[in-house]
């Protein structure tokens, strides 16, 4: 009897009408793959068995937002060696470059995060190939990260958005828990390094979401958070489901397509072109100044000091006057701090600028201590005070102190209010200021008077 089924449960198995656990599993996790994306899901074999993968082909006219993905191809090197502070990307090829997106179990890393959708893109002939690795099962991690590590291993650029905190980071632990070779990019451009250089001032977020919304001209709908992405990944597991999952796969191409997008919005500004607002030309002056770039980074500083937006028209001048002292050029720097002051703003450092070029250079105690004493009042009606540096109430007190000390030897007594009229243009010692036919630029209230009371020339 019992030889009997045996050997028709044998029987059954060779028929396949019986299948074992594991040729079930199999076949649900092939099943659900149909499921998910009919046509464009495939399976590859490789040493460690089989991984799947979906990919998907986008013309390189398909408009993302406001632009097309064929805009990338103009990326110049050189454009994007500034805004990058990477000088080693003057030899970057758009072709030659690999976008990566992943998507996780959970946000914090370490060894018990999976990477369950590993999304990479990159330019094929004439369109654009984003391909999506997914792990249907743990089990095939280590045949996802092996076919995905040769891929890597074929571009010199890796391009992500907080990929070198982030994305990479994760990726290279799996390998190394998996015993592959990690991945090492010899150039990792990170956009979002570069967006927080370029619209600091501009954006409050800069985050992909707020630079898809506020540059690219995306809005999503129907999207999900990332906090909630893991949730959905653990119900596929567990209970097969797809619907969310669906989601999350968009989400993954969504966020590709957008870093192409940017990178190209990122290299247009690069080069100085597409500049929309008075915040860009600051970040642009500042990084050519820490490039050595100082003509072009001037240049910057003006368009934004001339711009009409009272507080970065200030912080522009502001920079603009530092570099001028660096420089050396005296007038037009004192011209710069006079008319913020002139403006009746708030910010110190301009008063206490010119409170030390009073003391230090015209040797003019008297608008030196006036100004130190409208600085110290000014900081006293500040909701954050400044704790230290020369702009605390601790330095304007010390600076107050020495002087009143060089007014009483000078026989200038300090009688009345301190804050009486001064005037801050007076005609000051020949070899500390000359004329010069150089020109401040204007700021958005009104213009810059020069040394003499004279308006200086528009910049």
């Amino acid at each position: 009897m019992k030889r009997d089924i045996k050997s028709r449960l044998e029987l059954f198995r060779v028929s396949g009408e019986l299948k074992s656990g594991r040729q079930l599993a199999e076949e649900l996790e092939h099943d659900q793959s149909d499921h998910l994306f009919p046509g464009e899901g495939r399976e590859a074999e490789t040493a460690f068995g089989r991984c799947y993968m979906r990919e998907l082909k986008f013309p390189l006219e398909h408009r993302h937002g406001d632009r097309m993905l064929g805009g990338i191809l103009h990326c110049c090197g050189s454009n994007l060696a500034l805004p990058t502070r990477n000088s080693n990307l003057e030899s970057f090829d758009p072709c030659k470059a690999l976008f990566l997106d992943i998507e996780t179990t959970g946000l914090a890393g370490g060894t018990g995060t999976w990477a369950f959708l590993i999304g990479v893109g990159r330019v094929e002939q004439d369109f654009f190939l984003l391909r999506q690795y997914f792990l249907r099962r743990p089990a095939e991690e280590r045949a996802i990260l092996n076919h995905f590590s040769s891929l890597a291993a074929a571009f010199p650029t890796l391009i992500t958005f907080n990929g070198k905190l982030f994305d990479l980071p994760l990726i290279q632990t799996r390998q190394l828990l998996s015993g592959f070779k990690q991945t090492e990019p010899d150039l990792h451009l990170d956009l979002l390094h570069c967006a927080r250089l370029l619209w600091k001032n501009r954006l409050q977020s800069r985050s992909l979401r707020s630079l898809e919304e506020s540059l690219l001209g995306l809005s999503r709908y129907d999207d999900i958070s990332g906090a909630e992405i893991p949730t959905v990944y653990f119900d596929f597991l567990r209970r097969g489901k797809t619907d969310q999952l669906k989601i999350v796969f968009r989400h993954n191409v969504l966020d590709i397509l957008s870093m192409v997008t940017l990178l190209e919005r990122i290299a247009l500004l690069g080069g100085g072109n597409c500049i929309e607002h008075p915040a860009e030309a600051l970040a642009l002056g500042r990084l050519c100044l820490s490039a050595g770039r100082t003509a072009e980074g001037l240049s910057y500083l003006k368009k934004a000091a001339t711009k009409n937006s009272a507080s970065l028209s200030v912080e522009a001048s502001l920079e603009l006057a530092r570099c001028l002292k660096r420089e050396g050029s005296w007038p037009e720097a004192v011209s710069i701090w006079q008319q913020i002051v002139a403006n009746e703003t708030a910010n110190l450092t301009a008063y206490v600028e010119l409170a030390k070029f009073y003391e230090h250079r015209a040797r003019d105690y008297r608008p030196a201590f006036e100004l130190t004493t409208r600085a110290l009042e000014l900081s006293g009606k500040a909701r954050n005070q400044i704790s230290g540096g020369e702009l605390s109430q601790v330095a304007l007190h010390h600076r107050l102190k020495r002087l009143k000390s060089k007014l009483r030897k000078t026989g200038d007594q300090i009688t009345g209010s301190a804050l009486d009229p001064v005037d801050f243009n007076r005609a000051l010692p020949a070899k500390v200021i000359t004329n010069s036919s150089s020109s401040a630029p204007e700021l958005s209230s009104g213009r810059l008077s020069g040394l003499n009371g004279e308006p200086a020339a528009d910049a």
